[in-house]
């Protein structure tokens, strides 16, 4: 009687963090932790932490966004451009994709390159500057999703059972006639990332959170979305405290959902209402004005698309009075509005605007002020910097608040999941990594250090 010979499939891992790192320790390319940490620009005590699950949630300062790619270059740059790394990488991506449990996207990049085929010294060069990089950016990307889910006991986990309870609960709420299903998962993400965060704290089975998604994905399903917002303000104020200069740089990429044109509007309060004519506020305490679309000024883009003479950018500035119906008080806001033109449906387009305000310093009112997102945003990141005279005798604090949480905090631990804080007394940088939800945004304040000791409140 011949031998049976039974062989056992072995069952694929998780593409955790954790595994990552160990994927990359071991063979083929056998890099030591060591040679990680510097990569990552940590100690190899929080790298251990991270590679023995000790640590609660994943530092948000190794967000795939910060430094992926960094960390990609560092893993790829350790080896000499030869045929014999290309080789080991192949290898590599063979590997991942017999051992791990991984999404189609990753799957097939790994796939490609586990299959190149035979290498040259061209090829072997094409493939070190192109597809292996990109290779081992998507690999952190995905580890550090996985490993994030993972630690949240929210709403997502890595369930794929979970996530289709969800979609159908929140389907079986509303007309899917008038949804598009990707657009409608591409919403129900931003939900998922603001539970990650904290934003929201009830779970599937509470109705509220039916209620909130399904009232969030009716107002969004067409509005634009922000990719990304970054903002860069530095303030002055003079030495007899009478005025307050801000100089505000501003890159947005917002995303427009439908094919047809879109009316922005974007609002800055001048902190108090300024009893003066339009024209003057406007010549004496805005200056430096300018603003591209795409690169483009945004005279030229607005008459190439609307057959129109604008001469200059500040035809698109107004000022308003704003009330406040908390304390029943008026301020003065400048207004920014003007129409944007998708060439296709969900093209992100990239608005760039600079501009320098300087208003009477009024105490007790010039030193507040605040932002919230109208839009969705994936990526948020705020800095306020005070000049070299004004942080001498004055300091800079944020304090940050979102739509669905009962109270605002101050941001001091830098491994919050919600977002990255990092500032002394005359700087204050706020990042928002992944979604933050329309509402979310901050108080700023500013403070005398006499009044202080010198130390931020």
């Amino acid at each position: 009687m011949g031998e049976t010979i039974i062989t056992v499939k072995k069952e694929k891992t998780n593409f955790s963090f954790n595994e990552f790192l160990s994927s990359l320790a071991g063979k083929p390319l056998e890099i030591k932790y060591k040679d990680m940490a510097k990569f990552f620009h940590v100690s190899q005590s929080t790298l251990s932490k991270l590679g023995h699950n000790r640590l609660r949630k994943m530092p948000v300062g190794m967000h795939p966004d910060v430094m992926a790619k960094s960390f990609a270059d560092g893993v790829v740059g350790s080896f000499p451009p030869s045929c014999d790394t290309v080789r080991h990488f192949v290898a590599y991506a063979r590997m991942l994709c017999e051992r791990y449990l991984c999404s189609e996207a990753l799957n097939e990049s790994a796939a490609w390159l586990a299959n190149v085929g035979p290498i040259d010294d061209a090829k072997a060069k094409k493939l070190y500057t192109g597809a292996i990089p990109k290779l081992i950016m998507r690999c952190y990307e995905e580890a550090y999703a996985n490993t994030e889910l993972g630690y949240s006991d929210g709403l997502v986990s890595r369930s794929e059972v979970q996530h289709e309870i969800c979609y159908q609960r929140v389907c079986d709420m509303i007309n899917r006639d008038i949804f598009d299903g990707e657009k409608l998962k591409q919403l129900l993400n931003v939900v998922y990332a603001a539970n990650i965060r904290r934003q929201i704290t009830v779970f599937t089975d509470n109705p509220a959170f039916l209620q909130i998604t399904e009232r969030f994905i009716r107002s969004h399903v067409d509005k634009p979305f922000y990719s990304s917002i970054r903002r860069t303000e530095v303030i002055s104020i003079s030495e007899d405290s009478s005025e307050i200069t801000r100089k505000i740089k501003e890159q947005k990429r917002i995303v427009l959902q439908v094919l047809e044109p879109q009316k922005l509007v974007f609002k800055q309060s001048l902190n108090h209402f300024v009893d003066l004519p339009p024209d003057e506020i406007m010549n004496h305490m805005v200056s430096e004005f300018a603003c591209t679309v795409n690169h483009i000024p945004l005279v030229q883009y607005i008459n190439m698309h609307e057959n129109t003479n604008y001469t200059s950018v500040k035809q698109f500035l107004s000022v308003e009075p704003a009330h406040n119906i908390i304390d029943d008080t008026f301020t003065t806001e400048l207004v920014f509005q003007f129409n944007l033109y998708p060439g296709t449906a969900g093209e992100a387009i990239t608005i760039i605007d600079e501009y320098t305000l300087k208003t009477p310093f009024i105490r007790n009112v010039s030193c507040n002020y605040s932002y919230s997102l109208f839009y969705p945003c994936k990526f948020f990141e705020h800095e306020f910097i005070l000049d070299a005279k004004t942080r001498t005798k004055w300091g800079v604090r944020v304090k940050l608040f979102t739509p669905m949480t009962t109270s605002s905090y101050y941001g001091e631990d830098s491994e919050n999941l919600h977002f990255q804080y990092n500032g002394t007394s005359d700087s204050e940088r706020i990042t928002f990594y992944d979604w933050a939800l329309p509402g979310t945004g901050y108080f700023r304040n500013l403070y005398e250090l006499q009044y202080a000791n010198g130390e931020r409140k």
